[in-house]
């Protein structure tokens, strides 16, 4: 059979427990990325219409409090509406990371 000194046995040993932690960890990071994914999920499902969505749409997004929300719909009705989405940036409180954000849920028609 196998004969192995006392020395190779711990490095037999050592190895294997090696082996059984990177198995557990890789479990681990898999089963939590699924548990994050289902605790806040980053789907959305359609865009805005920055030009027609109401205050309640707006307030009802997590990246948008209701001030910021009634920022919006008074830069909307002072200029009529965005022509761009680039317009965002100019309501005050928006600047280039919100504007990452927004710019993902918002469109122009």
């Amino acid at each position: 059979m196998l004969n192995f000194t006392p020395e190779e046995k711990k490095v037999i040993l050592f190895v294997l427990g090696l082996a059984f932690c990177g198995l557990i960890l890789s479990n681990l990071v898999k089963v939590n990325g699924r548990i994050e994914m289902i605790i806040n999920p980053q789907i959305q499902l359609a865009k805005l219409n920055l030009n027609k969505v109401s205050l309640d749409e707006l307030i009802g997004l997590k990246c948008i409090s209701s001030k910021m929300a009634q920022r919006i719909l008074e830069y909307r009705t002072e200029h009529k509406e965005f022509a761009s989405l680039e317009e965002l940036k100019e309501v005050k409180g928006i600047g280039s990371q919100r504007y990452e954000k927004l710019n993902k849920i918002f469109f122009i028609e």
